[in-house]
Parts: structure tokens; sequence; C-alpha cells
């Protein structure tokens, strides 16, 4: 069933490689004029869980907590699992009890703090160059591993698609106004392996094809190897997504921005590893005619 998969993918490279750059470059734009809504992980601050057993007037505990406090305070109520309580987002507080005190004051002994989280402006900067550095870091390994088991063209192939994985995946977090924080630094890591992992089934049996026919067209030969990996890589990606998919409804409001993120970097890879890596392997493999030279 796998061999006898003919789609014409060469066929629709330009297009869907146009449709591409210009979501990316969307995308970098976004990034430099809009910004990265970043999580207190990477800015500083302190978030505070509270359950409160009275009614709830949000912009009047907003406006108390503003006055008393000295800057702006976010108050979300948020909803899980048939409960209801209070996110509290406010800049880094070095003394957690002036909190509980104003709490006291406008509720008594109705509330109970369930969570403090706080992280100094000084740990935000060091977690945020961190998380730069390991996908930095990342990428310059795998062009690396790439280029040892393939060759630099392969390697220049993967990068771009890792690039356009991730940086569409930014874009699109921006676009949804969601933070940016460790876990979703742990997605992206995670959607450059799965990325990669298609990638390399796709580049090995081109290879294998390659050396079984070395001077036959280079486009029929991609379009035959991508044809031969499809029905892998669509049953690989689909049966993820599920997995993925159940995390994200039955994983809790702390999940699901990861999810979301594995998500899109699912579907994204899948794409890429066919219409990005590829093209961009096979542009280079015809213009500098690898085989031709060695011979």
């Amino acid at each position: 069933m796998i061999n006898k998969m003919k789609f014409n993918f060469v066929k629709y490279f330009k297009q869907m490689f146009v449709i591409s750059v210009s979501i990316f470059t969307i995308s970098i734009l976004s990034l430099l004029f809009i910004g990265i809504p970043s999580s207190i992980d990477f800015t500083g601050g302190t978030i505070i869980n509270i359950k409160v057993d009275t009614d709830i007037n949000l912009s009047n505990l907003r406006q108390a907590l503003e006055e008393n406090l000295n800057q702006s305070v976010s108050v979300v109520e948020v909803k899980s699992n048939n409960e209801s309580y209070i996110l509290l987002k406010m800049s880094y507080l070095s003394d957690e009890q002036v909190i509980n005190d104003l709490l006291k004051k406008v509720y008594g002994n109705s509330f109970t703090i369930n969570q403090i989280e706080s992280i100094g402006p000084k740990i935000g900067d060091e977690l945020r160059v961190n998380a730069r550095n390991a996908i930095i870091a990342s990428l310059l390994l795998i062009g690396l591993y790439i280029s040892i088991r393939f060759d630099g063209y392969y390697a220049i192939g993967s990068l771009f698609a890792l690039l356009h994985d991730v940086f569409i995946t930014l874009g699109i977090f921006v676009f949804m106004n969601v933070e940016i924080s460790i876990s979703i630094i742990a997605a992206l890591l995670t959607i450059v392996g799965y990325s990669l992992n298609d990638t390399i089934v796709i580049y090995d049996r081109i290879r294998e094809n390659m050396s079984l026919n070395p001077y036959r067209d280079k486009k029929k030969i991609f379009n035959t190897s991508l044809n031969q990996t499809l029905n892998r890589t669509l049953v690989t990606s689909l049966t993820t997504l599920i997995v993925v998919l159940v995390l994200y409804f039955y994983g809790g409001d702390v999940l699901q921005p990861f999810s979301i993120a594995l998500i899109i970097g699912i579907i994204l890879g899948t794409y890429s590893s066919i219409f990005i890596a590829s093209p961009v392997t096979l542009f280079l493999e015809e213009k500098y005619n690898i085989e031709e030279e060695e011979d």
C-alpha cells in the first residue's frame, strides 16, 4: 500500500514554501514588534492562588490590592474541576505576609491561600538566558549530527524546518496572547525533537533511493521517497496528536499551554518535514550536484 501512493509533492514545493516563508516572516515581525508575552518565570513576579468562601467582586478586590500595594495587579477568576479560585499576578513581593494581612482585611477568615509562587527579577533573567541558550545549543547540535550522518546540505534543510516550527509556534502564541513559561520552552524542545525524527526518516529513505538510483532525476527520487514514508509519517503524527489532545482536554488549566504548543508543533513538524526540509535539500542537491562533483 505504501509504494502505491503517488501524490506529487514536488509539484507543490514552490507554492507551499512561499506560503511558509510568508507565515514565518509574519511570525518574526510579530515577535519583534509585539513581543513575546512572558510569564513570571522570565520576568520575575508573584502569583497567588486563593479560594474565597464568600461572594467575590473582582473589581473591588483589584482596587483594594492596587491601592495598598501601589502597583498594577491582575485579578482573574479561574474555574477548574467545578471549583472556582482567584489568581493574583503582580510584581515581585519580598514580603508575602503583606498579601495575607491585606486579604484578611477584605475577607476576614473566609479565604484560603492555596499557593504562592515568587520569582525574583535576577532569577527570571537567568532562566530567560538559559532557555535561549538551550534552544540555540539544541539547534547547533542537531545541525552537527545531521551533517555527520548525512551531509551539510541535509543539515541546512533540517535547520530550516526546525526554525520554521519554533518561530511560527512562537508567533501563534503572540497572536493568542499565551504567556511563554518554562513549560512552553520544554514543549518547544520537544517539538524540535519530534520534527527532527520525522525529517530523519524521510532523509534516510531519500539517501537509500539515491544510492540505488544515483543517476535518476532527483525530483523523482524525492517524490518517491516522500510517498514511501507518507503512511508512516501520518500514522505517527495522528497517534501522537490523539495523546496530546487528551492531555489538552483532561490535563487541566496548568497543562493547557503546554498541550497547545505540542499540538501546533506536531502539525508544523509533520508539514515542515515534507514541505520545508525536503525542498531546501532538493534545491541544494540540484544546484550543487553533489554526486557528479564527487565523480
